[in-house]
């Protein structure tokens, strides 16, 4: 890109022939990253005649396809699309073995076993033309591509494992991705792997006290706050729940339309207290302005995937706040994360205000009830309206005498019976969500890494060791 703009400055700027030449290809993992990709060139060319287009998952080929016909000197795109459009003969992307610029970001998620099977075909493609090879700048990006695990117990009894470190991990990559022997390697990473002005903490709690203590610093500390999940199930149980409890949730993950997903990235965008649920699609590079907590409700898989979680607040020396929620079945993981992360000490425990966890408690709990009422009335009115559709398309006549009268009668008077329960429950519930917490002299803000935890309350009861109410010790881990 660079190159291009510099022979746009100096009166060389490629003539536009009819075979509209690809000069640079721009491989992301995610959608959104892509979009975002895009929006920056295209402000960084804005004064020159070079163009951009994206290629995707989740919106139409054709419109795609008529982008390509434009001849975009750049293309940024995911795996999936761009392999499925090439093997259509989408005649742009034809030129893809002799692009000038390869551009892979997240690259280590990229390579992943399992992941992007497109990608290691696209890149067969990509390194076919020996020439073009020759002639081609190759960039890779991650803020964990130097980030190595330790070898497993069991691997290292045998004699022929030999130890992974960070030059041997990136040699890999460059040999996988095409990468010429003589490279240059760019780290400005930390050795702990976040960034100096995130501000890292954990809450030690059962599986049960999650909702608690995730409502719990949503009402204590507003502000735009990012939650993330292992599963898009969990994602939409949190919404659910958050939902009936006025957080106004939005949901980011791989089973919502494209349209759905950027809706919900742009009001979280805008929305200086917003909150988004969210599993690792938004993990990687996104970069949202002002997010000023994350919270991981589980402990992630790697922490290669807590970097990246983290990474998306306490951006351009900005301050932001990371909370880990642990219950006993994540220890394990929570402690290969530090040893992965040179963590000599525990992340220190995040002080919570017992004063009011039973007032959250209560709150939390009266919304479950309302939900899980809600899931069962929902249940039990789909398997009515699947019976009758069937009866219908079967063109069956449901006879009066197969339906017992007392049986519907009793029936229908539970139904009625549990929709004034849940109606009156629903205004309770209305009416504790409108009354302010009954609280001690607080501050309001939280620890940040120019303040101590240690010296955090001021006037306010505050556990940092113990959580009192639930018996949950917040002693070390390591």
């Amino acid at each position: 890109m660079q190159t291009l703009v510099l022979w746009k400055k100096r009166g060389k700027s490629p003539v536009r022939d009819s075979t509209k030449k690809l000069r640079a290809l721009i491989v992301t993992p995610t959608r959104e990253l892509a979009i975002q990709v895009k929006s920056h060139l295209c402000a960084v060319l804005s004064h020159t005649d070079i163009t951009v287009a994206v290629v995707m998952g989740g919106v139409a080929t054709q419109k795609q396809e008529r982008l390509l016909r434009r001849g975009p000197d750049i293309v940024v795109g995911t795996p999936g699309r761009l392999w499925e459009l090439i093997q259509q003969g989408n005649e742009h992307l034809s030129q893809t073995s002799s692009v000038k610029y390869l551009a892979i970001d997240e690259t280590d998620r990229m390579v992943e076993q399992g992941h992007f099977q497109e990608l290691t075909q696209l890149l067969e493609l990509i390194n076919s033309n020996e020439t073009a090879k020759q002639h081609r700048q190759t960039f890779v990006f991650s803020a964990t591509l130097t980030m190595v695990h330790s070898t497993p117990k069991r691997m290292q009894l045998k004699k022929k494992v030999a130890k992974m470190t960070p030059s041997w991990k990136i040699s890999q990559l460059a040999k996988l991705i095409g990468v010429k022997p003589h490279r240059k390697v760019v780290d400005v990473t930390r050795k702990v792997g976040t960034a100096e002005s995130l501000t890292e903490s954990r809450i030690n709690c059962t599986k049960d006290q999650k909702d608690l203590y995730l409502y719990y610093f949503l009402k204590r500390y507003p502000g735009r706050t990012l939650v993330f999940c292992n599963s898009i199930d969990c994602v939409r149980r949190l919404q659910n729940l958050f939902t009936l409890l006025q957080c106004h949730p939005q949901s980011l993950h791989a089973s919502l339309q494209q349209k759905q997903r950027l809706k919900s990235l742009e009001r979280f965008s805008k929305n200086p207290e917003a909150l988004l649920l969210a599993t690792d699609v938004a993990a990687r590079g996104l970069d949202i302005p002002n997010i000023q907590h994350v919270i991981h409700y589980q402990v992630p898989r790697t922490a290669e995937t807590y970097v990246h979680r983290s990474g998306r607040t306490a951006r351009a020396q900005q301050e932001g706040l990371s909370v880990l929620l642990i219950d006993s079945s994540e220890v394990k993981k929570y402690r290969q994360l530090c040893a992965t992360l040179n963590r000599a000490t525990d992340l220190p425990p995040f002080p919570v205000d017992s004063s009011i966890m039973s007032q959250v408690k209560q709150r939390l709990d009266l919304a479950c009830t309302v939900e899980t009422m809600e899931h069962r009335m929902r249940k039990a009115n789909a398997n009515n309206d699947w019976f009758r559709k069937a009866a219908e398309e079967a063109d069956i006549l449901i006879d009066e005498d197969f339906l017992d009268p007392d049986e519907e009668r009793e029936k229908s008077m539970k139904i009625a019976q549990e929709k004034r329960e849940l109606q009156n429950n629903r205004k309770v519930l209305m009416k504790m969500l409108s009354t302010p917490f009954m609280t001690s002299d607080f501050s309001g803000k939280y620890p940040t890494q120019t303040g101590s935890l240690v010296t955090y309350s001021t006037g306010m009861n505050c556990d940092s060791n113990t959580d009192q109410e639930s018996g949950n010790s917040n002693e070390s881990l390591l």
